[in-house]
């Protein structure tokens, strides 16, 4: 077999309704040499149904014992064999042109090794709620990393040498994984966001227990207060690594009116 130009990696778990529509969209690119790589990470449902039922050559499949999605992403990047790696979640989707695009991109600025796009966000039943388009530059990125995530998870794709010298996912994180990544990336490599939405998040909600949203918060701070201690924050910006901390504090109800605040806060990245 060939080496693909890229190589898709995806993790399921319990996802029927979505993982077909997931994976179609990728076949369905204008690069098309390409591999996707999907690893069934122990689904109770119908997905291994849904993933047989696809045929293409491009497509690989491997169903595992629940291990969880860092681990699921870190067997699917052993399988990949592409010199760009790319992410979709099993529950998103990818326009036509997506990976075509970044693949342009990169071709034009080798010093960036991590790509992600804007995204479209949708609801359960398809409505746009809103349009992520985050920040572009380097020094952008870099300034806003420390406080939040800049990238869609769902729609970034890695030169696999810059993904190797960082070590790819740390697996002692179950969640947060892709921040922490990036976080890594950003000492080896130069980053850039594509803002024009390439990517449609659905969005529902209780997706996140409240056990997930505390192990989340922790695993923020963690990453950053990581990222100071090496010296790549000055020190001033532990105070962002404490912030996880303090929301941890707040009642339930406190923490889902502050991301309601946070996602209107949001809105000028409407269109």
């Amino acid at each position: 077999m060939s080496t693909p130009v890229v190589s898709v990696v995806m993790a399921v778990f319990d996802g029927a309704p979505w993982v077909g529509a997931a994976v179609e969209s990728l076949l369905a690119q204008t690069l098309a040499d390409l591999e996707v790589i999907v690893i069934d990470d122990g689904s109770t449902d119908a997905t291994p149904e849904v993933l047989a039922s696809l045929h293409d050559p491009r497509l690989r499949v491997e169903r595992r014992q629940r291990v969880g999605l860092t681990r699921s992403l870190t067997r699917a990047l052993e399988l990949a064999r592409a010199p760009l790696v790319a992410r979709l979640d099993a529950d998103d989707l990818a326009l036509p042109e997506r990976l075509a695009r970044q693949r342009v991109f990169l071709d034009a600025h080798p010093q960036v090794g991590l790509l992600g796009t804007g995204a479209r966000e949708i609801d359960l039943v398809g409505r746009e709620v809103g349009v992520v388009r985050p920040p572009a530059e380097d020094a952008a990125i870099r300034r806003a990393l420390i406080r939040a995530n800049p990238f869609v998870h769902s729609s970034v794709m890695m030169r696999r040498s810059a993904l190797d010298r960082a070590g790819g996912y740390d697996q002692s994180l179950p969640v947060a994984q892709d921040y922490d990544l990036w976080m890594r990336l950003a000492r080896v490599t130069r980053l850039a966001n594509l803002p024009e939405p390439l990517v449609v998040r659905r969005l529902g909600p209780g997706r996140v227990s409240a056990v997930r949203d505390d192990d989340r918060l922790r695993a923020e701070a963690r990453v950053r207060w990581r990222a100071v201690r090496s010296r790549a924050y000055p020190w001033w910006c532990a105070l962002f690594a404490l912030r996880p901390l303090v929301v941890l504090t707040l009642p339930r109800a406190w923490r889902q009116a502050l991301r309601r605040v946070t996602r209107r806060a949001g809105a000028s990245r409407r269109v």
